[in-house]
């Protein structure tokens, strides 16, 4: 049996090893911190740490209650990126995770921010307010937002240098989005009290205190960019469109964030023509 000092010393190095990989991979630092999170916390948990962990001690960390599908999903994933290249690279001799149950990621529906509650949004103080608004217009996810700098900005153009998975993006700047940000000196857009930069699980728990302080216990800083994706569909049509502003890299992705609502699939079958012979029945 290996003892704490050995899962120690194993661990000391096998983390990193791991993460540098993910780097060389050209894998986004959101996605390289997420990982390292996830694993530590397996490690912690599991009786003899990740590297001797069987499938079914695997199985029941993920069986958490308290969590989500979606974080159950999520883990999964990243856990089974671990294994396949800790086996691969020779750390283990097997995969413990090529037979364990697949947690299935829920079908994703946009939950929109109301108007309402976005004008309300709008009054919070900073560092909200301006989350908030780059979030609703210009869509960008809460790790970009905590990245967001001032000269990356112009009166024509969002520049977002590391975006989902590490790749680089562009939107067109709003212009109400430029009237609130031409001002700002070069730098970080979004830091805590102290002009320190911020983070992304920092950020999206300091907007759920805020929002629920504001009697808002529903809205989440994501919804922001569900009415970005939700409103650019239903303005436009164009979900190619729409897939190019929210920077998707797969268009099936979009269609997660663009709500058909019941009253447009009424009245596209309302809409539908009835041969002339058959009119009047």
């Amino acid at each position: 049996m290996h003892t704490p000092s050995d899962q120690h010393a194993a661990m000391s190095y096998i983390i990193p090893d791991h993460l540098d990989h993910l780097r060389a991979g050209g894998k986004s630092e959101t996605t390289i911190v997420s990982r390292r999170e996830i694993l530590t916390r397996l490690h912690r948990d599991l009786p003899h740490g990740i590297l001797y962990a069987a499938t079914e001690q695997i199985e029941g960390w993920l069986a958490h209650k308290g969590w989500s599908r979606w974080t159950r999903s999520t883990y999964a994933n990243h856990i089974r990126g671990f294994y396949r290249w800790a086996t691969v690279s020779g750390y283990l001799d097997g995969d413990p995770t090529v037979t364990m149950a697949r947690p299935k990621a829920p079908k994703p529906v946009p939950r929109r921010v109301t108007e309402d509650e976005l004008a309300r949004a709008l009054t919070c103080p900073e560092p909200m307010f301006t989350a908030v608004v780059l979030a609703a217009f210009a869509g960008l996810r809460v790790s970009e937002i905590a990245r967001a700098r001032r000269e990356d900005i112009t009166a024509d153009t969002v520049y977002v240098p590391d975006g989902k998975g590490g790749q680089p993006g562009t939107v067109p700047t709003h212009p109400y989005l430029w009237d609130v940000i031409s001002p700002r000196p070069a730098g970080l857009l979004v830091v805590d009290e102290a002009g320190r930069e911020v983070g992304g699980h920092w950020l999206s728990d300091r907007a759920r205190k805020t929002f629920n302080d504001m009697g808002m216990n529903e809205v989440r800083m994501h919804r922001f960019r569900h009415r970005f994706g939700t409103v650019i569909q239903e303005t436009i049509g164009d979900l190619r469109v729409t897939q190019e502003c929210l920077r998707h890299a797969n268009i099936s992705s979009t269609q997660g964030y663009t709500l058909v609502t019941g009253a447009r699939r009424a009245s596209a079958i309302e809409g539908l023509p009835v041969p002339g012979a058959r009119a009047g029945l």
